[in-house]
């Protein structure tokens, strides 16, 4: 991590495949900025909207990937989603990062230019991310990932599996399973943001007993995935998972 976080290591266990169980980094986020900052909204042009309705179908696939279609019609954008797993563990998840803001949300664009929002998608803080999946989708908890993971044979490697072919400047990834995670980075609860090209953090709706939020995270320089513990102000990426 760059300047401004230390990180307090403590374990957390990942059922894994059969007998066998893994081990992955679970990690606190110490902040040494003011705690007073406070959330401002992103420059981004995008246009306020309402409904959460959303359809799904089947679309083509790619080097051996079936990839389906989520159009959200809040905005009528079009996301890619993929299913990765088999049988009655199998889950669909946005191939995409989310990139919708809606009224009274807050949203941000990297740095605040609405270019990176094209490419990576927003955003967003924790309480904001709660909301913010289409109809027939959410936010993923800790175990929805621990479960991607199982479907992806617990290898050790899933953080490489995981990321997208190009965009990560030490270690592109293989993308196995079409999730084409993205190098997005994040911002902090001040206007700072960190880690573009990096590592791709992804919010989910899981929390401690003292209601810390959990995210998982990949990272540029390892193969392996992690869950850390973060400040809810943090602004980080979205994957909606569909409901079954």
């Amino acid at each position: 991590m760059k300047k401004g976080f230390c990180f307090v290591a403590m374990s957390l266990i990942l059922a894994g495949c059969g007998e066998e169980s893994k081990t992955v980094s679970y990690e606190t986020n110490v902040v040494s900025e003011d705690s007073s900052s406070s959330l401002q909204e992103s420059s981004s042009s995008s246009e306020p909207l309402s409904s959460s309705e959303a359809v799904a179908s089947s679309s083509s696939s790619s080097e051996g990937i079936s990839y389906g279609e989520l159009l959200d019609s809040r905005n009528h954008k079009t996301y890619k989603t993929v299913v990765i797993g088999k049988g009655e563990s199998a889950q669909e998840w946005m191939a995409e990062n989310l990139n919708i803001k809606e009224v009274n949300q807050y949203g941000f664009c990297y740095e605040n230019q609405p270019y990176y929002c094209d490419l990576y998608g927003m955003l967003y803080p924790w309480e904001t991310a709660k909301k913010m999946c289409p109809e027939g989708w959410r936010l993923p908890s800790k175990e929805d990932f621990e479960q991607l993971t199982k479907n992806m044979g617990n290898s050790f490697t899933e953080g490489t599996r995981l990321r997208s072919k190009e965009g990560w400047p030490h270690k592109d990834g293989t993308d196995n399973f079409g999730f084409n995670a993205l190098p997005a980075g994040y911002k902090l609860a001040s206007d700072d943001f960190r880690n573009l090209r990096e590592g791709a953090y992804f919010w989910t709706s899981s929390q401690t007993e003292d209601g810390q939020p959990l995210s998982f995270s990949l990272i540029d320089m390892f193969d392996a995935e992690s869950v850390s513990i973060n400040d809810r102000r943090y602004a980080l990426s979205i994957r909606c998972l569909k409901d079954k």
